[in-house]
C-alpha cells in the first residue's frame, strides 16, 4: 500500500488540507508551497488513494457551527441564514450544540481541529481562554457571531447591544416612565452584560435611581420571564415598565401577565429586545437586530479566510434600531 496524505504531512509538516489542495489542483496555495509538495509527492511516488482523498476533501468543505443556545428564533435565524450561504460555495454544515457549556464547546474546537474541518463559526458561546489558545495554536478559520472571545484576535460580528438597550431604555424614559424594571440574563452572556449596561447607563443619563429591586437576574427563556412576572404581581413592585433582555423572557412575563390579569400596556409597559416574530404578532416595541444579515456576513469572512483572501482581526458591529409598536403607555 502506498504513502498516504496523512503520512506525507506528519513527514513534511504541511497540513493534509494543503497537500491535498496541490493533489486536487486548487488555486489557492503558494507557489513555493506547490512546488515543494509537488516534489515531496514525486519523491515519495504517491499515488493517488480515492477513497482517501474524497475523505479528505469532505473535511476541507466542512463548516462547524458551535451554537449556545437552541431555544432562541434569533440565534435559529442566523444559523438557517449560515446555511444557505454556505451552501452556495458547495460546502458542508455540522452543527454543535453546547447548551452553554464551555466543556463541551472545547471538545467541539478539538474534533474540528483532529479532522482538519475548513472551519468554525461560534454562535454565541461562552468561549473561554483554553479555546482561545487552541484556535491560535491550530490557525482554524474562525468567525464568533454576537460574543467576541476575549484575549484573541478573530473575526467577530455582533450587533450593538449596548446601543440598543440605552435607546429602548431612553425610550422609556420619554415616554414618561421613571420606575422601569429590567428583566436581564445571566452575567456569563457578554451580550445580557452589555444590554445592562446599557440599561443601567440610560437610567443614569436620565437622572432615575437603579436599586436592587431595579434589576432582576434571570436565564434568557420562557420561564424567567414567567416567574419575573409573577413576583412584579406577587410583591407589588410598583414599576411602570419593564425591559425585558430578550423576547422569550418577554413572552413568559406576557403569559404570567396574562394569567393575573395585568394587562399591556394599560397596567404596565413592557419592551423587549431581538424582534422575534412572537412579540410582533403581540405588538411589542423591541429592538430589532438582523440575524439573517449577520449570518450571511460571517459565512462570506469565513469562506475569505480559508480562501486566503482575508486576515482575521475584523470586528463588525452592527446599529440596531427600535421597532416601535403598541405596548409602551404615554405617562406625560
Amino acid at each position: 500500500m502506498g504513502i498516504t496524505i496523512k503520512e506525507l504531512s506528519k513527514i513534511s509538516g504541511y497540513s493534509c488540507a494543503t497537500i491535498s489542495r496541490v493533489i486536487t489542483k486548487q488555486n489557492n496555495v503558494k507557489e513555493e508551497t506547490r512546488r515543494a509538495i509537488e516534489e515531496l509527492l514525486i519523491q515519495y511516488d504517491y499515488r493517488t488513494n480515492i477513497m482517501e482523498l474524497r475523505a479528505s476533501e469532505l473535511r476541507q468543505k466542512m463548516i462547524l457551527i458551535i451554537v449556545g443556545d437552541l431555544d432562541s428564533w434569533y440565534y435559529m435565524e442566523m444559523i438557517r441564514a449560515i446555511k444557505r450561504e454556505t451552501a452556495k460555495g458547495r460546502y458542508v454544515v455540522v452543527i454543535g450544540y453546547s447548551d452553554n457549556s464551555v466543556q463541551q464547546e472545547e471538545e467541539y474546537v478539538k474534533i474540528a481541529i483532529q479532522e482538519k474541518y475548513a472551519g468554525i463559526i461560534f454562535v454565541n458561546v461562552r468561549g473561554g481562554d483554553n479555546i482561545s489558545r487552541l484556535l491560535e495554536q491550530s490557525g482554524m478559520p474562525v468567525v464568533f457571531l454576537n460574543r467576541g472571545i476575549r484575549l484573541s484576535d478573530f473575526d467577530t460580528i455582533r450587533s450593538d447591544n449596548y446601543y440598543g438597550s440605552y435607546m429602548i431604555t431612553s425610550y422609556l424614559i420619554e415616554m414618561g416612565h421613571r420606575k422601569i424594571g429590567h428583566l436581564a440574563g445571566n452575567q456569563y452572556s457578554s451580550t445580557a452584560m452589555e444590554r445592562r449596561r446599557g440599561y443601567e447607563d440610560a437610567m443614569c443619563a436620565g437622572k432615575l435611581p437603579v436599586t436592587g429591586k431595579s434589576i432582576h437576574v434571570g436565564e434568557l427563556n420562557w420561564e424567567s420571564g414567567y416567574q419575573y412576572g409573577e413576583r412584579i404581581v406577587k410583591e407589588g413592585l410598583d414599576y411602570t415598565a419593564v425591559f425585558c433582555g430578550n423576547d422569550l423572557m418577554a413572552g413568559g412575563l406576557l403569559e404570567a401577565f396574562a394569567h393575573y390579569g395585568v394587562k399591556v400596556p394599560e397596567d404596565i409597559s413592557v419592551v423587549c429586545y431581538d424582534d422575534t416574530p412572537v412579540t410582533a404578532r403581540a405588538g411589542l416595541t423591541t429592538v430589532g437586530a438582523d440575524p439573517v444579515r449577520m449570518g450571511k456576513k460571517a459565512v462570506e469572512l469565513l469562506v475569505t479566510t480559508i480562501e486566503g483572501k482575508h486576515e482575521e482581526g475584523s470586528s463588525i458591529v452592527y446599529r440596531p434600531q427600535i421597532m416601535i409598536r403598541n405596548s409602551v403607555k404615554k405617562l406625560v
